[in-house]
């Protein structure tokens, strides 16, 4: 959802989420983008749609199979503890959306919010309100990311699962709504196929905290597992390990 510092423009639109609640494929140049920051990852693809090396190695695919040319990027912002008042009060409850890189260079992105931020009832905060498909989100600050390469099919799918997301907003995406969470989770597992990460509350009720501390602890243990890998073929390669 966009809540605390969420205003809404003089047209009746709601502006662009400043407070409301991705690792790419295992190979090739989706790998590298792993556990780097949000903005690093956007600047994978050039301004002028001209890819980098990275992505002309995620664009190579095996036989009989579609380039995986774009990209889905999982995006969390955290918000306040739901135990403590601002969450409540200010409604400071962090916010998730997709950024997109299509194969052409250009960037997009979706999210999900409730129509009216200032007509949302605090006091029964699990009632559903209309709500709307942001498209293009903009948000940004992301303090979670899982970036994943996908090929034009499997965006298209993502787009066309967002397009009829419906108009009910929950946060806590019960009674057939969706939350900002629910929304992001759901386009990103259309598209990619895979599921997003979660921690234990997350597998209850899905939001921005949990999902962006789940995407953080992957990337941690990729790192890890890319650092012993590292370790390993560099040892091989100098002749340090192996037979006599």
């Amino acid at each position: 959802m966009q809540f605390g510092e969420k205003k809404e423009s003089s047209s009746g639109q709601n502006a662009a989420p400043a407070s409301e609640n991705a690792a790419p494929a295992a190979s090739g140049g989706a790998a590298a983008l792993r556990g780097q920051g949000y903005d690093s990852q956007r600047a994978a693809v050039r301004p002028d749609g001209e890819p980098q090396a990275a992505d002309a190695q995620q664009g190579q695919a095996t036989e009989g199979a579609k380039p995986k040319t774009a990209q889905v990027i999982l995006s969390a912002r955290r918000g306040g503890s739901p135990f403590s008042r601002e969450f409540w009060q200010d409604l400071n409850v962090g916010h998730c959306w997709v950024d997109v890189v299509k194969p052409n260079g250009r960037k997009d992105s979706w999210g999900y919010t409730a129509n009216s931020v200032r007509d949302f009832p605090r006091y029964q905060p699990w009632k559903s309100v209309d709500g709307r498909v942001l498209h293009p989100d903009g948000s940004r600050g992301a303090s979670g990311t899982l970036a994943t390469a996908v090929d034009e099919d499997q965006l298209a799918r993502g787009e066309a699962w967002a397009n009829a997301a419906g108009s009910k907003y929950n946060l806590f995406g019960f009674d057939g709504g969706h939350s900002c969470a629910t929304f992001a989770k759901g386009f990103y597992e259309e598209a990619t196929g895979d599921k997003a990460p979660t921690g234990m509350f997350g597998a209850i009720i899905a939001n921005p905290n949990d999902l962006s501390a789940a995407m953080n602890k992957r990337a941690e243990k990729d790192l890890a597992e890319k650092q012993v890998a590292d370790a390993d073929a560099s040892q091989d390669g100098d002749g340090s390990r192996g037979g006599a």
